[in-house]
């Protein structure tokens, strides 16, 4: 029965349609609207009945919304007639978005009978807004912790509530957590912001390199961890995490300083750096070779540089006595407009130019003009020269055309020719993801000997292009050079394609396709070198994925190569695993296989196989190599002539070890190769200690002891060369070295650049000096210009170069100090070096109470409420505020400085049944002896209780 009341109730409203034949309808049933607009609709009222019917419209809404149409106003149907009636409704301003409301209009007679009804079903369209902000954009880790904290703000102002999803990306060194230390997994996490909520989230940043006992294998150099400066930088995005676009958020930086800056002076370093290397090598045999390094560089101001470096080695023997080897050395001045260098050094113009010379360039506008000139001995003769002299224009012509022309004048002594290059290359960008470059080049080389003299010509074509279109990658290269044509790539035609393709997330397909021959025409004093003609085609395919634990490649490979005459072919596949990069073991893992065929010989194909593999821990690093089958030319002929397929195994490993305490660093390097052709083991051990002194200087000892066992070689070929070429024995020496390493600053002349120091402390007396017995304070702080430090334990900080003038000096404590304040900054006029004190102020403590008083019926009871996390605040005049929380019992404590203050209680923290008596008062802190005290009393609102007396006559009616 019930089960078909309810149905027949649902049928009648859903027809809306009453016994008596008189409906209301409306014409949109459901509609979508918006709490910025007014929800508009026409309601149709028939009238089936046989008579006239007056009625009034009643219009039920949720709590909240506007109805524009009145109660009182009457409609009149006639008989079996209709009218249509517009109702318009204004929704309320927070009314839940993707919600689905029913309005319901009735129609009352005059006597107040129900005479039909008709639902309305209005959508509310969701109106997203929500919004996540990084509070706290900078912070700083203490110098002596290793987490710092930072905040997010999240606020939604929608019609909605708002699934959201934050992701963190941190650098690998740094770990995210929430507030109280619990990590947040795959840095990401969801959370809800429902609506009108406006709340700030606490999360802490720790540093993942801590100090390891003794800084066992470190990635970085002993004194150079002592700073461990940086900057981290976290990415912060929040996402819609219901399918939306929305997205927000920002970035923080982290930040670890120091306690010592130099300062980018307008005027240049204040010094000129010189460092001195002294090294001498086999200091324990009869044949000592020593260098002496002196090199460095100094900025100059305006962005001009001085580079310069000199290095001399001299030779001791008891055969020849002392012996200078020659020297190297160099200098470079650099500026905006133009650099110049002389001494030795070169340049790279289709052919490499190297030698002892000057060379510079100039940039003016959109062009660039160069030249250089070097010349040097050949072939330890001091009468043959090669002497080289070019020169080079470009321009930049914007919107990704470049141009480039060379010439190359060369004079060669030792082979009797002079010969002229000129090249010329041109580079197009097409599109931001396209690239073309193509080249030219015309030599002439005339061979000046006297007998014969003659002229070869030769020239060279060349194109880059590279493409990306859709994540597909192309790559490629093209040369073709002829036989004569001056270059360091004479004669060589060469085609290199490369072409990725990734289709799905982690995973890609690639075509290498590596072509190269060379024929080159080599003459020396008129005589042409005979022909050796090289060729190496590498064909590979390449089919890659990525997993958490690394990647993957795998690639069948194919070799067509030509060298020394010998023509192989080899076909094999390979695999490849390289571990994630935030992973601290780093493994790289390659291992090819396949099968050679020498073409020229009866050989059958024989089996090629390379496995090598690296080990990474920070600085540790170990190697080890395994080749079975020809890895070069020699071995390729070891097979085909003696019948044996060689081997050959290599393991080497190094690795820092710093002992920061001592002021020392170990460097252990360890090698052992094997050779089955020759069989022989050589192995090699060689430890480097150095010493880092409290005045700069480094003092290097290097021991190096190598070991050679040589056995039979199992080659016919070479043992038939008969006794005394490849006898067995066993080798072994042990070298040492030792070096001293120290960087001097010498003054400049004229310069006006000077040292600032800054020391903070507690200022007990308030006289503004440090006297004996005032502590120094930690983590303060200091801001000078745009440049920050942290004071260290002796509260000092120290800001180097700063020319001439007027500074600002700011601060900010971030260490505990509680009831000690921050002063003014200060303005310094910088003259000479000085050394300025910054003074905490203490403060005066404010202590304070908030009391419940109970109303007499209170249903709080006898143990009243708890009081906590109610906040008082105290503002000054200057609008400095500072606050507290409140205690279980109310009890409430801070800190802070001089001054006329207001103090508020926060009046919303509690429920409307209660009100604060007098919830903010003045109060003027002006003397430290005095104990300030302030109570809010919170008073329970009374309630009123109604009792009802009954006699036993009621009770027993």
């Amino acid at each position: 029965m019930l089960f078909l009341i309810i149905c027949t109730h649902a049928k009648a409203q859903n027809n809306s349609v009453v016994a008596n034949g008189f409906t209301l309808t409306f014409v949109n049933g459901t509609t979508i609207g918006s709490v910025d607009e007014v929800a508009t609709n026409v309601l149709r009222v028939k009238n089936g009945t046989s008579r006239r019917v007056t009625f009034s419209l009643d219009i039920s809404s949720p709590a909240g919304w506007s109805t524009l149409s009145s109660r009182d106003k009457n409609y009149t149907v006639a008989a079996n007639d209709s009218i249509f009636i517009p109702v318009r409704i204004i929704p309320q301003k927070n009314a839940e978005g993707n919600v689905n409301y029913f309005v319901n209009a009735s129609a009352v007679s005059n006597q107040n009978i129900l005479l039909a009804s008709t639902p309305w079903n209005l959508e509310i369209k969701k109106f997203s807004q929500w919004r996540a902000n990084v509070v706290d954009k900078v912070a700083y880790f203490p110098s002596t912790a290793d987490s710092t904290s930072f905040r997010i703000n999240f606020t939604n102002t929608g019609n909605s509530n708002e699934d959201v999803y934050v992701f963190f990306s941190p650098p690998v060194k740094v770990n995210i957590t929430d507030s109280q230390g619990n990590p947040i997994a795959e840095n990401a996490f969801s959370m809800n912001l429902p609506v009108g909520v406006d709340t700030t989230l606490r999360f802490i940043a720790k540093l993942t390199s801590g100090k390891e006992k003794e800084d066992f294998f470190s990635a970085k150099p002993m004194m150079e961890q002592e700073t461990d400066e940086g900057t981290y930088r976290v990415q912060i995005q929040v996402k819609d995490n219901s399918g939306g676009s929305a997205s927000s958020g920002g970035r923080v930086e982290l930040l670890r300083l120091g306690n010592e800056i130099k300062a980018e002076s307008e005027e240049g370093n204040s010094s000129i750096p010189i460092t001195m290397e002294f090294n001498s090598y086999n200091i324990l045999s009869q044949f000592t070779n020593f260098s002496l390094d002196l090199y460095g560089d100094t900025d100059l101001a305006l962005n001009k540089n001085l580079r310069y470096y000199y290095q001399t080695i001299i030779s001791n023997s008891a055969y020849t006595g002392t012996q200078f080897l020659g020297s190297y050395r160099f200098v470079q001045y650099t500026t905006p407009k133009y650099q110049v260098a002389a001494g030795d050094i070169g340049d790279n113009m289709e052919i490499l130019l190297n030698g002892t010379g000057i060379k510079g360039n100039y940039r003016y506008d959109k062009f660039k003009v160069g030249g250089i000139y070097v010349r040097r001995q050949q072939n330890g003769n001091l009468e043959n020269y090669l002497t080289n002299i070019g020169a080079r224009v470009g321009y930049n012509g914007g919107k990704g055309i470049q141009l480039e022309a060379q010439a190359v004048s060369r004079k060669d002594e030792f082979n009797d020719i002079d010969g002229s290059l000129a090249t010329v290359e041109g580079s197009y960008r097409i599109s931001q993801s396209q690239r073309l470059s193509v080249n030219a080049g015309f030599s002439q080389e005339k061979h000046t000997q006297s007998t014969n003299p003659f002229v070869t010509t030769g020239y060279g074509f060349g194109a880059r292009y590279t493409v990306t279109y859709k994540g597909i990658s192309l790559a490629s290269q093209a040369r073709l050079n002829s036989p004569n044509f001056l270059s360091q790539y004479r004669g060589t035609t060469s085609l290199n394609v490369n072409l990725r393709y990734p289709f799905k997330d982690g995973q890609f397909f690639s075509l290498k396709t590596d072509l190269n021959s060379r024929n080159a025409e080599i003459y020396s004093k008129g005589f042409l070198f005979p022909k050796n003609e090289f060729k190496r085609n590498v064909y590979e395919f390449q089919y890659g994925w990525s997993t958490e634990s690394g990647n993957f490649v795998l690639f069948p490979r194919i070799h067509d190569d030509e060298v020394l005459g010998i023509k192989t072919f080899t076909t094999g596949g390979g695999v490849l695993f390289s571990s994630n990069m935030q992973s601290k073991f780093r493994i790289y893992s390659r291992f090819y296989t396949g099968f050679t065929k020498a073409k020229d010989y009866d050989v059958d194909p024989y089996l090629v196989a390379r496995w090598e593999n690296t080990l990474r821990y920070k600085n540790l690093n170990v190697t080890a190599r395994y080749y079975y089958g020809p890895y070069n030319v020699l071995d390729n002929l070891r097979v085909v002539e003696d019948g044996i397929n060689p081997q050959s195994a290599y393991i080497s490993a190094f690795a820092n070890l710093n002992f920061r305490k001592a002021r020392l660093s170990v460097r252990p390097t360890f090698n052992v190769g094997y050779e089955s052709v020759l069989a022989r083991v050589r192995s090699n051990f060689s430890p480097m200690l150095t010493y880092y002194s409290k005045n700069d200087f480094q003092f290097t000892l290097t021991g190096e002891l190598f070991r050679i066992n040589q056995g039979e070689s199992p080659l016919p070929s070479v043992n038939a060369l008969g006794d005394g070429v490849f006898n067995t024995y066993t080798q072994s020496n042990f070298l040492l070295r030792f070096g001293i390493k120290k960087t001097f600053n010498v003054k400049r002349p004229g310069s006006k650049s000077h040292d600032l120091e800054v020391v903070v402390f507690k200022d007990l007396n308030g006289n503004n000096r440090r006297d004996v017995g005032e502590d120094f304070v930690n983590d303060a702080l200091i801001t000078v210009n745009d440049m920050a430090l942290m004071t260290n334990d002796q509260g000092v900080v120290i800001f180097k170069n700063l020319t001439q003038g007027e500074y600002k000096i700011k601060s900010d404590v971030l260490s505990n100090v509680e009831g000690w304040f921050k002063g003014d900054g200060q303005t310094v006029l910088l003259d000479n070096d000085r050394t300025i004190f910054i003074p905490l102020k203490r403060g005066v403590q404010v202590k304070g109470n908030i009391i419940l008083q109970q109303a007499q019926y209170s249903a709080l009871g006898t143990d009243g409420m708890n009081l906590s996390g109610i906040r008082v605040n105290m503002t000054d005049n200057l609008g400095n505020s500072y606050s507290a929380l409140s205690g279980q019992g109310g009890e409430f404590n801070l800190y802070v400085p001089f001054g006329l203050y207001t103090i508020k209680v926060n009046e919303q923290a509690v429920d409307e049944q209660f009100q604060f008596a007098q919830s903010s008062y003045t109060l003027n802190v002006n003397n430290v002896n005095v104990n300030y005290q302030v109570t809010f009393y919170l008073i329970e609102k009374s309630r009123r209780i109604n009792i009802k007396k009954f006699d036993n006559k009621e009770d027993n009616k």
